[in-house]
């Protein structure tokens, strides 16, 4: 009763905040306003902020949130490793890599819509080498792979940073907001990139739900009752990275989201299952829509990106843990 009761409430905390996204920025938008512009009665220039902006931004939050916070959950579980993240694996820093770049060879072209697919495929590179550096003699070392990831990230995030200097004035500040986590991708075209990747791959994690409980109990655990552990490993492996790309993709760099939402969800439900997945899913998405909503309304003039306020928590909590194990 009482796991039901939380659920609920984040769910009704969740329409909440999706309503709060539309409503909250520098054209304030009304709740009457919201329901005509939604109903169609009421027309022009914040119908306009409301659909071709304020939406998209809204979708890209839930769906980038739940993304990392599922690859997370996936990394925690094959790994056994509470402190696994999506971003250890170098997958943030391989496409700020790549887009600064893209924005340096073309000269700020910020606006062009090949960037996510730059940016995700500077994540699949990443998350490659890492495997790559990881594995041992053809074998698939969950904790090999993650120092690999720790050194991979920090070799990448040390080239972005002496790819900065040669960058424009105009691409430095993109990519510098894209890498604090900025929600800019404002256009219907990035959540189109998003949500089919999104609604195909937690579908084929959730019918793999029970493969997942077996594999927390332990690599000899799992082999004992039959689990074929190094494939389902890979599997695992790969649709965290592809979530974590795609999602990273269209938000820009955010981290501890994927650290952050699974162990919610576990206090939560108190055990490892389908309802935890789904849970980590809507816990990451809350928390990046509510903090981009703060991160509007923080600053009197501008905004603060929503992978900052995502930070001022999860890095606390980070801390918080790795002195709890």
């Amino acid at each position: 009763m009482r796991k039901r009761s939380l659920g609920l409430l984040l769910f009704i905390l969740l329409i909440i905040g999706m309503a709060a996204s539309l409503m909250i920025g520098t054209i304030p938008i009304t709740v009457n306003d919201l329901l005509e512009l939604l109903t169609g009665v009421q027309e022009g220039a914040k119908k306009l902020v409301v659909v071709d902006f304020r939406m998209p931004r809204m979708l890209i939050s839930i769906f980038a949130g739940a993304g990392l916070a599922v690859s997370g959950y996936l990394f925690q579980t094959i790994t056994h490793n509470d402190l696994a993240d999506p971003g250890m694996l170098g997958i943030n820093a391989g496409a700020g890599l790549t887009v600064l770049l893209y924005l340096g060879f073309l000269n700020n072209q910020s606006e062009n819509g090949f960037l996510p697919l730059i940016a995700c495929g500077g994540s699949f590179l990443s998350a490659f080498l890492v495997y790559f550096c990881g594995k041992q003699r053809a074998k698939f070392d969950p904790n090999r792979l993650l120092l690999a990831g720790v050194a991979v990230n920090a070799g990448i995030s040390a080239l972005t940073l002496l790819g900065t200097i040669s960058v424009s004035k105009e691409s430095y500040h993109f990519v510098t907001s894209w890498l604090a986590g900025t929600i800019w991708g404002s256009t219907w075209q990035h959540v189109l990139m998003i949500v089919p990747g999104i609604c195909l791959l937690l579908p084929l994690v959730l019918l793999q739900g029970k493969t997942l409980e077996v594999i927390e109990l332990g690599d000899e655990q799992a082999i004992s009752l039959g689990v074929a552990l190094k494939r389902k490993q890979l599997f695992f492996l790969c649709c965290a990275v592809i979530l974590a790309a795609i999602s990273v993709a269209v938000a820009g760099s955010i981290s501890f989201i994927g650290l952050i939402a699974p162990h919610i969800a576990k206090t939560i439900v108190k055990r490892k299952n389908n309802q935890t997945l789904l849970l980590s899913a809507l816990v990451g998405s809350l928390l990046l829509l509510y903090s981009d909503i703060l991160g509007r309304v923080v600053l009197a003039e501008g905004e603060v990106a929503a992978g900052i306020v995502v930070s001022l928590v999860g890095a606390p909590y980070f801390v918080y843990r790795l002195l709890k194990k």
